[in-house]
């Protein structure tokens, strides 16, 4: 019975499709030649093996050159180099600028704390592309579920850390407003 069905269906289809769609071989035969003859004037264009190897091969994607490669001395001794702090090209901080000996300890911290909760969100969003993406691209439901509680698991770490980031920047600006308002609280002007 299950078989009976799927096949009555196609016939069904095949008869409707011929009575709305009436064509006679005449008709058919008349479109081809005047398909060929609208081709006749045109020149076709026939590409060999000669043709391809004759080619020259471009990368489908080019990308600009990175920065050089740090030395093998400078890998090996990670301690003799201080890093500088890297303030986030989204948000630019304002006030005192990172790479001065006299900015305060405190300030170095809290954008080092930034920078790692910022980091750690786009390690979370990437990761939870990647899991939806993988959940849509999976048929069996036993491997969709545990793939959904994945994503479940990564999205309230992504929310964490989205407020953690958040409290990171207030804290940043809070610290940057103090410092802006110390030197300036001495001045007084008539």
């Amino acid at each position: 019975m299950p078989a009976k069905r799927p096949l009555a269906l196609a016939f069904l289809m095949v008869i409707l499709s011929s009575l709305l769609f009436p064509q006679t071989l005449a008709e058919i035969a008349q479109k081809e030649r005047e398909r060929r003859a609208g081709l006749k004037g045109k020149k076709a264009v026939v590409i060999t093996n000669a043709d391809l190897a004759k080619l020259r091969k471009k990368p489908a994607l080019e990308t600009p050159p990175g920065p050089p490669a740090p030395e093998t001395e400078e890998v090996a001794a990670p301690e003799n180099i201080l890093p500088a702090p890297v303030e986030p090209p989204e948000q630019p901080v304002m006030g005192i600028p990172a790479s001065t000996d006299s900015a305060p300890p405190g300030l170095k911290a809290l954008q080092e704390r930034l920078e790692k909760a910022q980091e750690y969100v786009e390690l979370l969003a990437l990761k939870m592309g990647a899991l939806w993406q993988q959940f849509y691209s999976q048929e069996d439901m036993t491997t969709k579920d545990a793939v959904q509680q994945a994503i479940a698991e990564t999205y309230i770490k992504l929310e964490k850390a989205q407020e953690d980031e958040i409290q990171a920047r207030r804290d940043l600006e809070i610290f940057l407003g103090q410092q802006k308002k110390e030197p300036g609280s001495s001045i007084w002007i008539r």
